[in-house]
């Protein structure tokens, strides 16, 4: 599959009268964003000495960041399909399965994979066959579905609406977790079949957002989660240490209204151009490319876990589109310290928090220490309110930051062996239950 490289012939589509908002929408936030950001980049990154080299340790090559989903998914070897779940409000998602050739274990029930902000299903696969997550449930006999939540690459279709009506994209993380896990949830159940009509949830950083949020507001559904894993968990966030996020909070007052007044509701959707340009410009041999700058200034440094070459695959697939909305509702959550639904307006009634209490599932919560995004204080905050925690971990040392629990070069052993550990020891209760 051959990428278009952003250039200059890409470039020259810009000049008048070429349809700006067709062409060259997409990339004014860039530029807004680079020059709101350009005073904290250059006081937190450090100079390319600083980093060092660091040996490729991921089964990966260049072409991994050019395939689709599928195409990673058939290329290492496991058998894949692709499904669209329609949800109930009209948003056809695109959803992947992943397992091996003989087929799942009918014993072990399905695993739900839930990606974060401007992520997509091929996050979870990204680092390769030998290390990523969804190649090593599948390895271990579980059924592995990877959800595409709406607006995304995969995500980009509804029943009456099209992604260039702005009605499409007035949604934020809140109807993720009301209508699009619960959509996808009741598809496994129905396809698997599986007698105890369970499964197994993971969620990375908004796919934990929208995970509370589902099962605080929508309980029934907790029934139908044996057990849950949140990564790097997206709730609570006054305490954002990021200067790439504080900065956008700063000037927030000037940026949502020009995004609202300039009819900019999708934010940073996936394309060929856009991928080709990101991995061009963050060439792995290049130690402090502008991609790690940038990822060390909005997740946080550890520069002994970070691969280059992981970095341009991941670049390859992400930024993969959201709503402008998403991100104006974490803001809102930055700013009040409170995980409560969009509040449309400050003259609009006060809206009433999530309550967190009601979301009884049993769950595994990790952390990273180093994680600019999400505070280990917030996390401890939030999960005050849980009643069924399994466990609430701090995991891979005092550098481990939120990009971490995706790409780090130790992530397999770091945390994916315990998560692999936690479903065994579910599975060993399951079939005493069986039995008894």
């Amino acid at each position: 599959m051959a990428v278009v490289r952003y250039g200059n012939a890409a470039a020259a589509q810009c000049i008048w009268p070429y349809r700006w908002s067709a062409v060259c929408s997409s990339w004014w936030p860039y530029i807004l964003v680079l020059c709101t950001l350009t005073l904290p980049l250059r006081v937190v990154a450090r100079s390319s000495d600083a980093f060092g080299g660091y040996p490729t340790v991921f089964a990966i090559d260049e072409e991994d960041g050019m395939l689709e989903t599928i195409e990673l998914i058939s290329k290492y070897g496991y058998r894949g399909q692709t499904y669209t779940v329609t949800t109930a409000d009209g948003y056809k998602l695109g959803v992947h399965r992943i397992t091996r050739k003989q087929g799942p274990d009918p014993d072990r029930l399905p695993v739900l994979l839930v990606h974060g902000l401007l992520g997509s299903s091929a996050d979870w696969l990204v680092i390769g066959p030998e290390d990523a997550l969804a190649y090593q449930l599948a390895k271990a006999g579980y059924d592995v579905w990877l959800i595409n939540t709406r607006g995304n690459r995969y995500s980009r279709q509804h029943v009456q609406l099209s992604p260039s009506d702005a009605a499409f994209w007035n949604f934020t993380w809140h109807e993720k977790g009301i209508y699009d896990l619960p959509a996808v949830i009741d598809y496994m159940l129905n396809d698997t079949k599986h007698p105890a009509g369970q499964i197994y949830y993971i969620g990375y950083s908004e796919g934990t957002t929208a995970y509370f949020v589902m099962t605080s507001s929508r309980p029934a559904y907790n029934r139908k989660i044996r057990l849950a894993h949140a990564l790097a968990p997206s709730v609570l966030l006054d305490s954002v240490r990021s200067p790439v996020l504080n900065s956008l909070v700063d000037n927030a007052q000037v940026i949502m209204p020009l995004a609202f007044t300039t009819n900019l509701v999708e934010l940073l959707r996936w394309s060929e151009q856009q991928s080709g340009m990101l991995q061009t410009m963050c060439p792995p041999e290049t130690k402090r490319n502008p991609c790690v700058v940038l990822f060390d200034n909005l997740f946080g440094p550890n520069p002994e876990s970070l691969d280059t070459n992981a970095i341009q695959s991941l670049v390859g697939h992400c930024p993969s589109g959201a709503a402008v909305k998403e991100v104006y509702h974490y803001h809102q959550v930055i700013q009040n310290g409170i995980f409560r639904p969009y509040q449309e307006s400050a003259v609009d009634r006060i809206v009433v928090p999530y309550n967190l209490s009601a979301s009884d599932v049993p769950v595994h919560i990790y952390y990273g220490m180093n994680d600019w995004i999400i505070h280990p204080k917030n996390v401890r905050k939030f999960t005050a309110a849980l009643p069924n925690i399994r466990e609430l971990r701090a995991v891979g040392g005092k550098k481990f930051t939120h990009l971490d629990f995706i790409a780090a070069k130790r992530i397999r052993t770091v945390l994916y062996t315990k998560i692999m550990a936690n479903l065994q020891t579910d599975l060993v209760e399951l079939r005493q239950l069986e039995k008894s």
